[in-house]
């Protein structure tokens, strides 16, 4: 018997640190998420204008659906976050409507239509704040490392 409860335990354990199966994957949302979302090749990059619409974009879908941002980057391509989702939306949600209605301003500003964004988008959940650091960091030095500006506060 006691060799049961060791093994529900460890199991447990395993669970909880993401050492096993992608189980735990299967959660998404009451998670931070780091998020990246690409245009599709053949879209024009962002003009200095537009990053303001992206930006009124990003806040009328958190407003909307409830979700915390804890930080984002936009750059002329694609764009990143950390988004805190919580039930009911899930993070395929949030990025849906943010895609959603960032491409309809997109079309209406630049008198376009089609597909804005790549289909798919990049995520994974941030296991710890040691990894939420690093993505905050990461999402900083983005423009820096493109060598748009030479520290994150100029962008």
């Amino acid at each position: 018997m006691g060799m049961t409860h060791r093994s529900e335990s460890e199991t447990l354990l395993k669970y909880l640190t993401g050492t096993m199966s992608h189980i735990h994957r299967l959660r998404t949302a009451d998670r931070i998420f780091f998020v990246t979302v690409n245009l599709r090749r053949s879209v024009q990059a962002f003009d200095t204008t537009e990053y303001q619409m992206m930006t009124d974009v990003l806040e009328g879908s958190r407003a909307r659906l409830e979700f915390l941002l804890c930080g984002y980057v936009l750059m002329p391509d694609h764009w990143h976050a950390l988004i805190w989702t919580a039930y009911p939306p899930t993070i395929s949600q949030v990025v849906h409507d943010v895609k959603k209605v960032a491409a309809r301003r997109l079309h209406q500003q630049r008198g376009t239509d089609g597909a804005v964004w790549q289909h798919q988008f990049w995520d994974r959940f941030v296991r710890h704040e040691k990894e939420f650091g690093a993505r905050l960091d990461y999402m900083h030095l983005n423009p820096v490392r493109k060598g748009f500006v030479g520290k994150p506060e100029e962008w």
